[in-house]
């Protein structure tokens, strides 16, 4: 994997959470941080399944999301805001969409053929996975981004 590849994905989430974030009124001061966090998360998915790791989807997400907590959780302390700021736009560029586009055209294409009388078990099949992917890959980044804030909490109040 080239780092001009994993540059490139980091680059194109950090431009995705900042359009995130100013939607979500993040402050303007924060907005460069919701960006290279979002970078952090994205990139180490993308590394986590593209390199000789070769992990799906789901357990790369909760890798990258667990750096998203992690990160957002040092950065909020540090400019005196609410952790869910930083995170959730950082979140927001690693949602499946592929993924739930998928559920919605399998669901109307089931229904179409459903109520033609034609056999449709293909599509309920593809809706059944999609469906599942996305609700597991959703699932997996909200429990990374709490895993990295718990992980950030155990080590302030140990040391």
């Amino acid at each position: 994997m080239e780092i001009i590849t994993l540059f490139t994905d980091g680059l194109f989430a950090s431009m995705a959470a900042i359009g995130f974030g100013s939607i979500n009124n993040t402050p303007r001061r924060l907005l460069p941080w919701c960006g290279f966090i979002a970078a952090i998360g994205h990139a180490t998915r993308f590394a986590l399944m593209h390199s000789s790791f070769r992990l799906d989807i789901i357990l790369a997400g909760f890798v990258g999301s667990i750096f998203i907590g992690i990160t957002s959780s040092f950065a909020s302390r540090r400019h005196g805001c609410p952790f869910e700021v930083l995170a959730f736009p950082a979140l927001l560029p690693m949602i499946p969409g592929m993924y739930a586009y998928g559920t919605i055209q399998a669901l109307i294409s089931y229904l179409q053929l459903h109520a033609a009388g034609a056999p449709s078990a293909h599509y309920l099949d593809v809706l059944a996975y999609n469906a599942i992917m996305t609700m597991l890959i959703i699932l997996f980044l909200a429990v990374g981004a709490l895993v990295g804030i718990f992980l950030t909490r155990i080590t302030r109040t140990t040391s």
